[in-house]
């Protein structure tokens, strides 16, 4: 069922690029299946249906409207968690966002003053359904978890997902500095969330280095892990740790795009604060961003958590790990056959798979159904494994 497409467009004739071959990029963007439209019901609804609207640049918003479907990514998320900030006087993870799409559910998640992992937004419930062992999917680099939506969708009702997101994304919230610390802490939200496994862990670049101490400590307390996924994660360089010194090198990573606009050159004749502030307001005239903002200190939040996350993974040695892993490989990025990003030393039982795209594409369309079911391929290959 989950690989029935929701919509349908429909076109005179497929675009081809001038050697007769499909020309994806030229591919209208499919529309949304049109939902039931509800009013908002109450202050609340109203002044979340405004925020959204002004952000995304809808008309209007219904209470079931989803966030991303109607054009969100993740820098409007952050847009609007800084506008609740603003207007409710509240921090509200970005994370929260990303569990609560609909004005529904994200009203509901501003009304619980739960303690938990779900509801304090340790854990992003990405899919809750299905009864097969949960995948934990942990935060790479930047500390968010947005890349991994797509990539739950597409796994199957059948298939809960979770994400952790880093510490350190919100005011008053302390960023954590090492590896072991994120791995006993993830660890320990997992088993809040399902007390027992099995359990799939895995994650995207670093997210793989964190996921397999995860998974380590997990097995240590007697649980099972069928698989851990390092999809393009490495044992050797996790991260170039010379480049990530400079502000403006690591919000450059954390805006996750190109900007023409911004000058090298210029931006090297201003202070940190003013280059953070530059490359903020470039992705806005870029169209990544929707509205101005000097909110530096969120900024500087995420910046810090970038470095710690650099420093913290590129620091770590891991010792060898005798259970199942896979290294997922993406085709685009042409690695020779036998190649293994140095964790061959690590896990000597390691398995190598490729998925579809490039570094930064294979969990986004066209390529991240095809990933899904190679991941999926996987998990099914890896019960046999928790069976035994």
């Amino acid at each position: 069922d989950h690989m029935i497409p929701t919509t349908y467009t429909h076109l005179d004739h497929l675009p081809t690029t001038p050697n007769g071959k499909l020309d994806r990029k030229a591919l209208p963007a499919p529309q949304a299946a049109a939902r039931p439209y509800e009013p908002p019901r109450d202050e609340l609804d109203q002044r979340l249906a405004t925020i959204w609207q002004e952000i995304l640049g809808v008309e209007r918003v219904g209470i079931h409207d989803d966030f991303f479907e109607l054009g969100g990514h993740s820098l409007l998320a952050l847009r609007l968690a800084m506008r609740l900030r603003q207007e409710l006087d509240r921090e509200v993870p970005v994370a929260t966002v990303l569990a609560a799409p609909t004005v529904e559910l994200l009203t509901a998640a501003l009304r619980d003053e739960g303690e938990g992992p779900l509801s304090s937004g340790r854990v992003v419930p990405l899919r809750t359904t299905g009864d097969r062992p949960p995948l934990f999917l942990v935060h790479a680099l930047g500390g968010q978890v947005f890349r991994y939506r797509p990539l739950a969708q597409r796994l199957g009702a059948d298939q809960p997902v979770y994400a952790i997101p880093a510490h350190g994304l919100t005011a008053g919230d302390e960023v954590q500095t090492s590896l072991e610390e994120m791995a006993e802490t993830y660890a320990g939200y997992i088993r809040a969330v399902r007390p027992a496994g099995p359990y799939f862990v895995g994650g995207f670049c670093i997210g793989g280095n964190i996921a397999l101490e995860v998974a380590r400590r997990l097995r240590e307390a007697g649980e099972r892990v069928p698989y851990v996924f390092l999809a393009w994660s490495s044992a050797d360089e996790p991260v170039v740790r010379d480049t990530l010194e400079d502000d403006t090198a690591l919000m450059t990573h954390a805006l996750a795009g190109s900007l023409e606009s911004v000058d090298p050159a210029e931006l090297g004749e201003l202070d940190p604060a003013e280059r953070l502030l530059s490359i903020v307001n470039a992705a806005t005239r870029e169209g990544s961003l929707k509205t101005e903002t000097d909110d530096l200190e969120q900024i500087h939040r995420y910046v810090e958590v970038f470095r710690a996350n650099a420093h913290a993974v590129g620091r770590y040695r891991h010792a060898p790990y005798d259970a199942p892993a896979v290294l997922l490989i993406p085709e685009e990025d042409n690695a020779p056959p036998e190649e293994d990003f140095g964790w061959r030393a690590v896990i000597p039982g390691l398995e190598t798979g490729p998925i579809p795209g490039a570094r930064f594409s294979s969990l986004y369309e066209p390529f991240v159904s095809r990933t899904a079911l190679e991941w999926k391929r996987w998990m099914d290959r890896g019960l046999g494994h928790a069976d035994h």
